[in-house]
C-alpha cells in the first residue's frame, strides 16, 4: 500500500510537470514589466500590438516582441531572469519555459537590433546550457550571468561580458558562428561578429566603462580596443592573401582571381544602402567600412558616375552626407533612397534628364540628373 502511494504521488508531479509545461505554450504569463520609460511595446504572436503604458502594462508571454523607441523597458522573467531594452530596441522572446528539472527547461530569444542586457536568472530554474541567445551574426552560449549585445540594422554585433557586484567577471559566454568562437571570460570583456561566416574578433578587455553607457552610443563610437581589434582582424585576413575587399563584412559574394578592380567591384547598390548612416544612429563598425573604402578612392566611384551612362550634380553615387540620399544604379534606373524621419525613394530611367529638389530639416539642395530639363521634382518634407 505504501509502494502504491509513492508510485501514484510520482504520476502526479509528472503531469504537474506537463501541464506547468502546456500551460506556459498557451499564453500564461512567463514574466512582467517591472520598469518602463518612454515609447515601448509589446507584440504577441498573432500581430497584437500592446503599448506599455501606466494605464496598460501586459504580461510577457512567449512568442512576444518586445520593442522600444524613445524609451526603455526591463523584462523580469519567472525565473528571476532580466532583460532590459535601451533605445531603437527589438527582442523576440521565442522559448520560455520551465520543469521541476531544470535541465529540461528552456530560454531562447533573438536579439534582433539595438542595445539588450540579459541577466540569466537567480533561482536556478533553467541550466544555463539550455539558455540560447542569438542575435543575426552570432549564437551566445551562456556561461555567464550577465552580458550586453549591440547590433546595427545589417546584423553587426558587439558582446560585452559584464562583472558581477564585486567587480568581477560574472561568469563565461562563447559567441560562435560558422566562422569560429571565442570565449569572453573577463569582466567587460568584447568581441564583434560582421556576418556569419566572418569569426568574431578576438576578446578584448574595455577599459573606463560601466554598465550603465553601454548603449546604442556604441555604435556611434566603438571603444579603442574594439576598433583595434576589428584592425587586426582585416590586417590578418590581407596578410592571408586575401585582399581587404574579400573579407565578407556584409555577405557580398569574394572577388575571383587577383587582377585590379574591375567595374562591377566598384559599383554601390543598394545592398551597399546603410540603413544607419543618417545624423541619429551611425554605424558600430564604420571602421570596418572605412576601410573597404579605403580601396576605392572617391575619384574611381564619381568616374563610374561620368562614363557616359548618366552624369550627375550635386551628389555623387553612394552615400551623400550632406543630403542624406543614398544614389546607385539598379536594373537600368538610377535609384535615389533617402530614410531620415520617414523613407524617399526616387527610381528614374539611366537616361532621363531630371532634377530633384528636396527641402528638409538641416538640408535644402538640387540634384541633377543628365542636365534636368525633362523632369523636374520638388519634396518638401517636415514633422
Amino acid at each position: 500500500m505504501q509502494q502504491f502511494k509513492s508510485i501514484k504521488k510520482i504520476q502526479l508531479t509528472t503531469v504537474s510537470s506537463f501541464f506547468l509545461f502546456m500551460g506556459l505554450l498557451y499564453g500564461e504569463p512567463i514574466g512582467d514589466i517591472k520598469e518602463y520609460k518612454g515609447a515601448a511595446t509589446l507584440t504577441r504572436e498573432a500581430g497584437e500590438e500592446l503599448v506599455v503604458s501606466a494605464a496598460n502594462i501586459p504580461d510577457v508571454n512567449i512568442n512576444d516582441t518586445a520593442e522600444t523607441e524613445n524609451g526603455r523597458m526591463l523584462i523580469e522573467f519567472l525565473d528571476k531572469a532580466e532583460l532590459a531594452l535601451t533605445e531603437h530596441t527589438r527582442v523576440y522572446i521565442d522559448k520560455v519555459y520551465y520543469d521541476p528539472d531544470p535541465s529540461k527547461s528552456k530560454m531562447t530569444m533573438r536579439m534582433a537590433v539595438g542595445t539588450a542586457r540579459f541577466a540569466s536568472g537567480r533561482l536556478g530554474m533553467v541550466n544555463k546550457s539550455n539558455i540560447d541567445i542569438q542575435t543575426p551574426t552570432a549564437s551566445i552560449a551562456v556561461r555567464g550571468t550577465d552580458f550586453t549585445t549591440t547590433i546595427d540594422e545589417l546584423g553587426r554585433t558587439l558582446v560585452v561580458l559584464l562583472p558581477d557586484e564585486n567587480g568581477d567577471p560574472s561568469g563565461q559566454i562563447d559567441v560562435f558562428n560558422d566562422g569560429g568562437s571565442v570565449t569572453l571570460e573577463e569582466a567587460y570583456a568584447a568581441t564583434t561578429v560582421s556576418s556569419y561566416d566572418a569569426p568574431p574578433t578576438q576578446s578584448v578587455v574595455i577599459q573606463n566603462i560601466t554598465p550603465a553607457i553601454i548603449d546604442n552610443m556604441f555604435i556611434v563610437s566603438p571603444p579603442p580596443e574594439v576598433k583595434e581589434a576589428i584592425e587586426e582582424q582585416v590586417q590578418d585576413d590581407m596578410n592571408a592573401d586575401q585582399g581587404i575587399l574579400d573579407v565578407d563584412f556584409l555577405e557580398f559574394n569574394e572577388l575571383e582571381g587577383d587582377a585590379g578592380l574591375s567595374k562591377d567591384e566598384l559599383e554601390f547598390t543598394e545592398l551597399d544602402v546603410d540603413f544607419l548612416d543618417v545624423d541619429f544612429l551611425v554605424d558600430l563598425l564604420d571602421v570596418v567600412e572605412e576601410l573597404i573604402r579605403t580601396t576605392a578612392s572617391l575619384e574611381d566611384v564619381q568616374a563610374q558616375a561620368g562614363s557616359g551612362q548618366f552624369n550627375l550634380k550635386g551628389a555623387t553615387v553612394g552615400f551623400n552626407k550632406d543630403s542624406q540620399y543614398n544614389i546607385f544604379e539598379q536594373d537600368g534606373d538610377i535609384v535615389f533612397f533617402r530614410n531620415v524621419n520617414g523613407a524617399i525613394r526616387i527610381a528614374l530611367d539611366v537616361g532621363a534628364a531630371a532634377s530633384l529638389t528636396t527641402i528638409v530639416e538641416g538640408y535644402e539642395g538640387e540634384i541633377t540628373l543628365n542636365g534636368g530639363d525633362d523632369i523636374i521634382i520638388v519634396i518638401t518634407q517636415s514633422n
